[in-house]
């Protein structure tokens, strides 16, 4: 492996009562497994990429550089692609920095109902990239894990979301 390379989510933009953005759930815990990654098989570099929620704000890959270099990683070993709005560009922008770089070969980290997708948009552009998936859903043995609620609903969007988006990247050609 050459190199870690962590896509960002969407991040909630900064409000009134809280005037500065912040990283969504699953970003917030790719950044903590990368830097686990890195600190047991590194060091590597760490190549963030996400571009900001909207104009004016800072890109994700700036506030994730924050939250890995607070877990371990040296500055000297994080890559940021500050520039990207999707998965595709993630993998895109990604690539460019990483064949600036000489890297050919990667984990990708994110979490695992983004895996497919994002894995294959990295292949297509000619990458090795291993998954080192982070964020599984669990069931457990607790009755609440079988009843309907928040939780299923929001677990239900990303599945929906992820199979609507591998469609999409098919029917365009991107995976």
């Amino acid at each position: 492996m050459q190199a870690l390379v962590v896509f960002s989510e969407a991040m909630e933009p900064a409000h009134f009562e809280r005037p500065y953005p912040v990283l969504g759930q699953n970003a917030y815990e790719r950044c903590l497994y990368a830097a686990w990654i890195y600190r047991q098989y590194g060091p590597l570099p760490v190549l963030l990429s996400g571009g900001p929620a909207d104009p004016g704000s800072p890109a994700s890959a700036l506030v994730m550089r924050d939250i890995v270099l607070k877990n371990g990683v040296a500055e000297t070993m994080v890559w940021t692609e500050d520039q990207s709005g999707s998965t595709r560009e993630n993998a895109v922008f990604s690539a460019r920095i990483l064949a600036q770089h000489g890297v050919s070969r990667v984990a990708l980290v994110v979490d695992a109902t983004s895996m497919p997708r994002a894995l294959a948009c990295l292949r297509k552009l000619g990458l090795d990239a291993v998954p080192a998936p982070s964020g599984f859903y669990q069931i457990g043995p607790q009755a609440k894990d079988l009843l309907p609620g928040w939780r299923a609903i929001r677990q239900n969007e990303d599945t929906l979301h992820e199979a609507v988006g591998l469609l999409w990247y098919r029917l365009r050609r991107w995976i």
